[in-house]
């Protein structure tokens, strides 16, 4: 008996462009047909990052809720948007997908600030309560992103807190300099 799993895709990524893979999806409808090819291969999650007309990445409600809307009308996927967007972004900034109407299924919730490559991706424990309390109101499922070891203990305590509630799903993020 084989175990169940679920597969998230990452169809864009954070920071992928054209000149890496002249397959990136950037367009609504782009990011649409790859999700729809990501669950006919068995995917039940997907994890969304927008990018603007030009390939850079934005955390714009109105993108995010452009790729919503398209990825909804073509499959049944769970969609999960990023709040991570972009070192040195606010936290408004990062936390609009969160506004989307109806809003996303999941979000990501960041559990840790790290030295992210050359610069550091900050999260602090009050942004990180915040946006946590932004999803519990709209019912938006968290994914925890720990893109280090310590991030599970700070997931944990903010159980204790009661900020979230256990089991959750836990993502790790690896291979970002810095991280695991």
């Amino acid at each position: 008996m084989k175990a169940p799993a679920i597969i998230t895709a990452a169809i864009c990524g954070a920071e992928t462009t054209r000149e890496m893979t002249p397959h990136l999806p950037i367009t609504a409808e782009e990011l649409a047909e790859e999700a729809a090819r990501c669950r006919d291969a068995g995917a039940a999650v997907i994890h969304l990052h927008v990018r603007r007309d030009d390939g850079s990445p934005t955390q714009e409600r109105a993108l995010f809720q452009r790729a919503l809307d398209a990825i909804r009308r073509r499959t049944d996927v769970i969609v999960q948007t990023s709040t991570g967007g972009a070192v040195g972004m606010s936290a408004d900034e990062r936390a609009q997908p969160l506004d989307c109407v109806p809003p996303p299924d999941m979000a990501t919730l960041n559990a840790g600030s790290l030295n992210f490559g050359d610069d550091v991706f900050l999260n602090p424990f009050p942004m990180v309560r915040d946006f946590a309390a932004r999803m519990r109101k709209r019912g938006i499922g968290y994914e925890l992103e720990c893109y280090d070891v310590g991030h599970v203990e700070a997931c944990l305590r903010l159980a204790e807190e009661g900020v979230i509630q256990l089991p959750a799903h836990f993502d790790f993020v690896m291979c970002v300099r810095g991280g695991i």
